[in-house]
């Protein structure tokens, strides 16, 4: 690989704008991150929609007779309903830590460069990267 190649996307790194550069660890892209932001919140909002649809679906999961096989059924639809609205609900926290995380990463990314460019014209600058990761 030549000199200022990236190597393609890895892994956990997928989509997160990080890119794995050989043996020196990896190259960051606040752009594709911040490309990434409204892509969660999207997914968010639509885990959002699905969960009022799961508890409607909840609401009405009832039983068409008085017999005992319709109140089995019903009661197994009525687990699966419950079991699918506590998935979404952790889908959701998911997404939510992963906007949480991006966000930082491009803040603290984006206030660290401007550090070192402010460096580069004044002297008295402190560009030592104290702090990055606050």
């Amino acid at each position: 690989m030549k000199e200022g190649d990236r190597a393609p996307t890895i892994g956990p790194t997928i989509g997160a704008g990080l890119t794995a550069v050989g043996g020196a660890g990896y190259h960051f892209d606040p752009d594709q991150i911040a490309e990434l932001i409204p892509k969660w919140e999207e997914l968010v909002n639509d885990l959002d929609s699905d969960f009022i649809a799961l508890r409607l679906a909840l609401q009405s999961a009832n039983p068409p007779s008085a017999d005992e096989p319709a109140a089995a059924n019903a009661q197994a639809i009525r687990a699966s309903l419950e079991t699918a609205t506590l998935h979404n609900r952790q889908m959701r926290q998911y997404a939510d830590e992963w906007i949480r995380t991006l966000r930082k990463a491009n803040g603290t990314y984006g206030n660290q460069e401007d550090r070192t460019g402010r460096g580069l014209h004044d002297s008295r600058a402190d560009t030592s990267g104290n702090g990055l990761y606050r």
